[in-house]
């Protein structure tokens, strides 16, 4: 693997090519040349891009360049990097994982690729801009505050009483355990580990303190493409549960209800194409109302630990949503497939 030099018989000996070129963009954490390989079955060719050091959060400043891509480009700025691209051929940009789906949606926008708007990029990883914007919009999601003081996270949780809240980094997908918290106590012991952990593989110390969302826990995997009309479809590639129901699995939401609510999360968060990985809870007693809820959403085809809030990890490539590419099948806990129209429930 190598940093390309661009030069004219360069680009034009890569416009010449069959292949179709996708670019990846801050695959730090991802073993193994997943993303390549996923790409490499439909016949695909992928360039990594990698932040130079100084760009990256601390945890991968020092990582090693991954294995399988046919070129890598280093990000130094985004005009160099929308020319080298351009040169190579690029006709499809995708987040690595949380670290890039700001700067892939910049280069997409860049390359007149179909991509959501940049400047609404943190809906599509942020957790506090997440739960802020589904509260605007009157979609159901647990109260929380996104702070990176501890002595306001311990004042909002005196103010908003609950029967136990989750700290988490704002940043979903990185690999950074949430913690569950009974009380003002614990919350105040966990904070300075979070902290420090969230900074180092985010870029970012600020955490979200959510009431604790009930005990069911969900993955819905999606692809968004074009619809019809033009409009984003969102399709569900796999729905499972990530934790143990309890002995009264028929009381949590149907598949249909989960569906629905990641449809209208989704629409909210501004995604538009591509894969996204979505984490829902329910409260244990389904008589009493309360459907599906956000944990948070990431707009790449990976999540980790934290975000299974807290549980084994199970998230994973599951899709990779751009033209001509077919979504790789995932394993559902539903026997699920099918686009979304936007009049479910």
């Amino acid at each position: 693997m190598t940093a390309v030099p661009f030069s004219a018989a360069t680009a034009a000996s890569r416009a010449d090519s069959a292949t179709r070129t996708a670019a990846v963009v801050a695959p730090y954490e991802e073993g193994g040349g997943t993303y390549q390989r996923a790409f490499a079955r439909h016949g695909w060719r992928t360039v990594a891009v990698l932040p130079e050091h100084r760009l990256r959060p601390p945890a991968y400043r020092n990582a090693a360049p991954p294995a399988g891509y046919g070129d890598t480009v280093v990000h130094r700025g985004l005009r160099q990097t929308v020319k080298a691209l351009r040169a190579l051929g690029v006709s499809a940009v995708v987040a690595g994982g949380t670290g890039g789906i700001e700067l892939a949606e910049r280069i997409a926008w860049q390359l007149g690729l179909p991509g959501a708007d940049p400047a609404s990029s943190p809906l599509r990883y942020d957790r506090g801009a997440q739960a802020a914007r589904l509260a605007r919009l009157g979609i159901p999601a647990p109260r929380s505050i996104r702070t990176a003081c501890p002595a306001d996270a311990a004042a909002w949780a005196r103010s908003h009483p609950a029967a136990g809240y989750l700290l988490a980094p704002a940043a979903a997908g990185i690999p950074v355990d949430a913690v569950e918290c009974a009380d003002e106590g614990r919350i105040n012991t966990a904070w300075p580990a979070l902290w420090h952990a969230a900074a180092r593989h985010s870029g970012s110390p600020h955490l979200v303190l959510t009431e604790l969302p009930g005990r069911r826990r969900y993955t819905v995997d999606t692809v968004t493409r074009p619809g019809p009309d033009g409009r984003p479809e969102h399709v569900v590639t796999g729905l499972r549960a990530d934790a143990p129901a309890g002995p009264h699995p028929p009381g949590g939401p149907s598949a249909r209800a989960l569906a629905g609510y990641t449809n209208r999360v989704l629409d909210a968060l501004g995604v538009v194409c591509g894969p996204a990985t979505v984490r829902l809870a329910s409260g244990d007693d389904g008589a009493a109302g309360r459907g599906p809820l956000l944990i948070c959403a990431l707009a790449a085809p990976v999540m980790t630990r934290a975000d299974e809030a807290p549980g084994p990890v199970t998230g994973r490539l599951r899709a990779v949503g751009v033209p001509g590419l077919r979504p790789a099948p995932a394993v559902p806990f539903f026997p699920l497939s099918f686009p979304l129209s936007r009049d479910r429930p």
